[in-house]
């Protein structure tokens, strides 16, 4: 009798197995689907991830599937040949390993040249001088590619206008998925030209960054949005001779009103850094040993976002349909309860994960102005929502199992 037990234990166990074998076969080839490039096909692995349990598993697996797509093609040619484009805007760049690779993948160091509105001879010494010694190398700090990215024109404005934002995400991309980069452990910094940029970029787009650095430089009246730097670390630095533009004073009043907003909602880690005697030029070329030691807050309860144009829908976990500029949203989590406060938008969309609230539980929302009162929503997690949140974001840290969206329109 135990030999026949033993024994129909032993092929049950192996049917387990099998069955668990075919499941996880069918999952590869429905995600190998989902994101490859026959649309009947990605429109039928689509409806059946929709009934998928995103859990861990799940999730590495669709990471996997979406970085083997070969959508990317076009993406990986551009990396082989150091460029990166954005619709409007082609730069190239240069890039070099330092130190040794940690084991959750390389920090991503996102440096931006001085110069600006400058004949190209100028803006490529410039571009040249900034990958070869303007930041010394900190391996010990851990392992980083360190990027020194070319302005994609000779303009006063090239590392800060609206186009350049996708170009910093696709770039972004590009080394999170055929470089082993940790997308929680990405930087921008830069002097001059190039700290203009990140006196821009930084505010636009928080959430990619672990840490922004701006040197030599101020912040640009109307593309500036200080008050969306909540979540992520900041330091500015600046000669009190350093006149020209107003470079000096906008660098104090930004300081003020960096002050104000940390009152008003708390957050803002911040360092505000007026050298003195010293002109345009400043030393902050050890920048990076500081910077390294900060990690991305993908996930902040409390999120403050001014836009500054119709380009950009995400930020943390937050979704804009139709962002404007000038357009603005507070949100706050406590518990499984959202607040928000909402100007100039319709419809916002949350993207929910545990950790931000629980998913077991229904979500309740509080639009601040709506008399309509709370609206209540029971998360209804998906495989499928991971995977478009994955397509969205092109990072597995920022990607999401549930999406809902809420109406901010009063009444």
């Amino acid at each position: 009798m135990r030999k026949w037990c033993n024994a129909s234990i032993v092929i049950a166990l192996g049917i387990l197995i099998h069955s668990l074998a075919a499941a996880d076969g069918r999952l590869s080839t429905t995600l190998a689907d989902r994101f490859g490039a026959d649309e009947v096909k990605k429109t039928a692995a689509i409806r059946r991830l929709q009934g998928v349990n995103p859990n861990a598993a799940a999730r590495r697996e669709a990471w996997e599937a979406y970085k083997a797509s070969p959508v990317h093609a076009n993406l990986r040619t551009e990396w082989e040949k150091k460029t990166v484009s954005a619709p409007g805007r082609v730069s190239a760049y240069l890039w070099r390993y330092v130190g040794t690779k940690p084991p959750d993948g390389w920090a991503l160091v996102i440096a931006m040249h001085g110069g600006g509105n400058a004949p190209k001879a100028v803006n490529d010494r410039e571009w040249n001088h900034m990958f070869a010694t303007y930041y010394r190398e900190h391996p010990e700090a851990g392992g980083y590619v360190y990027l020194a990215l070319r302005a994609p024109n000779d303009e006063w404005n090239g590392f800060y206008d609206d186009a350049i934002c996708p170009l910093i995400e696709n770039l972004i991309k590009q080394f999170v998925l055929f470089s082993d980069v940790n997308p929680d452990k990405v930087y921008t910094c830069g002097a001059s030209h190039g700290g203009y940029g990140a006196f821009v970029i930084g505010p636009k787009i928080p959430y990619r960054f672990a840490a922004i650095h701006a040197a030599a430089s101020a912040p640009t009246d109307g593309e500036t949005m200080g008050e969306n730097l909540r979540n992520v670390r900041f330091t500015y630095m600046v000669g009190e001779l350093d006149t020209a533009y107003g470079r000096a004073e906008r660098d104090q009043k930004f300081a003020a009103k960096l002050d104000e907003w940390r009152t008003k909602y708390g957050g803002y880690d911040s360092k505000y850094e007026p050298m003195k005697n010293t002109g345009h030029l400043v030393p902050d070329h050890d920048k990076l040993a500081e910077m390294l030691k900060f990690g991305r807050d993908a996930w902040p309860k409390q999120i403050v976002w001014t836009q500054t144009d119709t380009v950009l829908h995400r930020f943390y976990w937050l979704e804009a349909l139709n962002p404007v500029d000038g357009g603005h949203i507070e949100a706050k989590v406590d518990g499984n309860r959202v607040t928000i406060k909402a100007d100039k938008q319709s419809e916002v969309a949350l993207w929910l994960d545990n950790g931000l609230v629980d998913l077991k539980k229904p979500v309740f929302v509080e639009v601040e102005g709506r008399k309509q009162g709370v609206q209540t929503f029971k998360p209804r997690t998906s495989l499928e929502s991971y995977c478009s949140s994955i397509e969205n974001t092109a990072d597995p840290k920022l990607a999401a199992p549930v999406r809902i969206v809420v109406s901010t329109s009063a009444p």
